[in-house]
């Protein structure tokens, strides 16, 4: 797995992916059921088989969870899939990340962290890009050869 950090100074943020978008919304807590259906979905039709695209969706679901929580209550999300491959692009306009994503297991007294430790075991990919004016956080996973 591949993940990495990157600060963007003064990035006014947006929501671009790569390919043609299967889809982008606009997410609030309620949406949460519709859009794992729809991560899920392209995962599949993506060629992962069930359970990774199950791990998939969990991935996905646990870091729209915290851009939801911490950025205002509304995430937007764009999913893009291919043959071998789906990528979805989480966006907050919270105020940003300034940590390192997490690569051994939080304590268990510690009460956060544990969606995008787990989030970068289940993604091929995963990248973050912070400013002040939000965050992007994209996943990756791709299809295993037969």
């Amino acid at each position: 797995m591949n993940a990495a950090v990157n600060e963007i100074p003064g990035d006014e943020g947006g929501l671009t992916v790569p390919g043609q978008p299967e889809g982008s919304w606009r997410v609030t807590a309620p949406e949460l059921a519709e859009l794992r259906h729809h991560v899920n979905d392209a995962a599949r039709r993506a060629g992962l088989d069930a359970d990774r695209a199950d791990r998939y969706t969990f991935a996905v679901n646990e870091i729209v969870i915290n851009a939801i929580q911490h950025g205002g209550g509304t995430a937007e999300v764009a999913i893009s899939a291919a043959a071998g491959s789906v990528t979805v692009t989480v966006v907050d306009r919270g105020p940003g990340w300034n940590r390192d994503i997490p690569h051994d297991l939080p304590p268990p007294d510690r009460t956060h962290g544990r969606g995008l430790w787990l989030a970068t075991r289940m993604c091929d990919d995963l990248t973050i890009n912070s400013s002040s004016n939000g965050t992007t956080i994209t996943l990756r996973v791709v299809a295993q050869a037969n």
